[in-house]
Parts: structure tokens; sequence; C-alpha cells
């Protein structure tokens, strides 16, 4: 089984090097690295041409996060893809081979896992974790997705789909996964334990106009799956979530899972994608 990881990225120089060597350290499957980027102004490529075990590197203009991540699909060649973005890392060096072990086992439509956030400065220092133990697709009906950074599903389901639509600006992931699923059920696999670190302050958890925006996207994405009441559907997601704040991973590697894949990159300021 082959996996694909894009990671989409402009001006990441400062946080790109945790994500790439995360994934040169992974073992026990075979890894297509695919990085797209935006045009940057920083050193994000000169750090991205330091890992010779990426497979594809393209830096061209795009129309934001999610026209470069259809750029990333159309590029994908593994048989299951999933999206690891500029400030997120795989925490286990046998993260995508449990995703494939996963998938493989019931020969899977997509699979997801746990997501641990950690702080934005220190990157070892776990702030929340999502799990997906109780987790049911049902709950997309109200707003509530599994962690994006760990799904992954069949690279044709994705593309069948149409992939990501670029007029959103945070909740494009949300809406291909509800997409995905209400076109009919699908074989999900579970691996329920953390396997990515993102750092806490990306477009989705910046502030109250990023969370403003997300529900207003959310309710959109629902309404254009056809679902009535999607304004109480969006407020009840809260309630979907809460026992994530009582959650904590058993284990949690952090960078030292990788870290003797890291190269050392140029301090520049960076804005993550």
């Amino acid at each position: 089984m082959r996996i694909s990881v894009v990671t989409v990225c402009f001006n990441a120089a400062a946080t790109i090097g945790d994500t790439l060597a995360s994934v040169a350290a992974q073992h026990g499957v075979e890894v297509e690295h695919i990085i797209i980027d935006g045009g940057s102004r920083d050193a994000t490529m000169d750090v991205v041409r330091r890992y010779p075990h990426v497979a594809v590197a393209i830096s061209e203009p795009d129309r934001g996060a999610y026209d470069a991540m259809n750029k990333g699909l159309a590029r994908a060649t593994g048989d299951y893809v999933g999206f690891l973005n500029a400030d997120d890392f795989l925490c286990e060096p046998d993260a995508l081979a449990a995703i494939a072990a996963a998938a493989g086992a019931i020969q899977a439509d997509a699979v997801i896992a746990g997501v641990t956030m950690v702080d934005g400065e220190t990157p070892d220092k776990v702030q929340r974790y999502y799990g997906i133990r109780n987790y049911r697709p049902w709950m997309l009906g109200f707003g509530h997705m599994p962690p994006h950074p760990t799904f992954y599903a069949r690279t044709t389901l994705l593309g069948e789909a149409g992939g990501f639509d670029d007029r959103f600006r945070i909740a494009g992931d949300f809406d291909l996964i509800l997409r995905l699923f209400r076109k009919g059920p699908l074989r999900l696999a579970r691996v329920d334990r953390a396997l990515v670190g993102f750092r806490h302050g990306g477009l989705s958890t910046d502030g109250l106009r990023a969370k403003a925006t997300l529900n207003a996207e959310i309710e959109r994405a629902l309404r254009a799956a056809g679902l009535r009441g999607v304004k109480l559907r969006a407020m009840l997601r809260y309630l979907l979530k809460l026992p994530q704040f009582l959650m904590r991973p058993a284990k949690f590697a952090g960078r030292a899972a990788f870290a003797s894949q890291v190269v050392s990159a140029p301090q520049d300021r960076a804005t993550p994608c």
C-alpha cells in the first residue's frame, strides 16, 4: 500500500522542518510526500530542498489553501491520501503504517485517528486531545467532523467527489468529508491513538473571528447538503465536542519521534498555512 501525504504551505520556514522530518521518519509503509507551496517569500523552499524524501515540490501562486490542496490531490498517486499542514507533524514514527494497517484490515474507504493540539511556541506541550473512539459519521450532520489532520481516504474517492471547494476559507475540509459520507455509507477504520500534533493558532483556531467564519461556513456546507435547521445543528456540535475537553492521549511522543531527521532551518519569521 502507498500513502500520499500532501503538505500545502506559504511562508512556513519556521515550522515546515518539523512536518518534513516527521514524514521522513516514517517506516513500515511506502510514502509519497507532496509539497505545494503558494510562492513563499521566505526560506520555505530552501528547507524543503534539504529533505530528499520529498517526491513532488511545487512553488507557485494559488487561490488559497484549498486550491493548493486540490493541486496536491491531482498529483497524488497513493492508494490513500491525507493532508498534513505545514505547522503539523506526525508524532509517531509508525503513524502512516498504522493508517495503512487499519485501512487494509477492512479494506476501508477512510481512516481516522486521534490528534493532539500542542502549544504554538512549545510544540511538546499538550493542550488538548481530539480522540475518535466515540466519533460516529452521523455527527457530520451536526457540523462535527473527525480530526482532519488524521483523515485519510481512498485517493480515487476524493477525486470522484470533486476535491475541495476552494470558495471555502476554513471549512473546505468539513465540506468535502460531509459530501463523501452523504454519497453513501463508507467503510471507516479507526486508530485510537494520537498520530498527529498540530499547533494551536491555525486558521480554524485563531480567535473569535475565525470561529465566526468557521461556523458560517459549516452552516453553508450543511445547507448545501440539503439539511434543515442548520443553525441549531451547528450549535449542537459544541455539545458533541464536550468530551474532548476531558481527553488526554495515553502516549504522546511529540517531536522526539523524529528528532534524528530534523535539519536546521533558517530562522525566518513566517506564517504557516
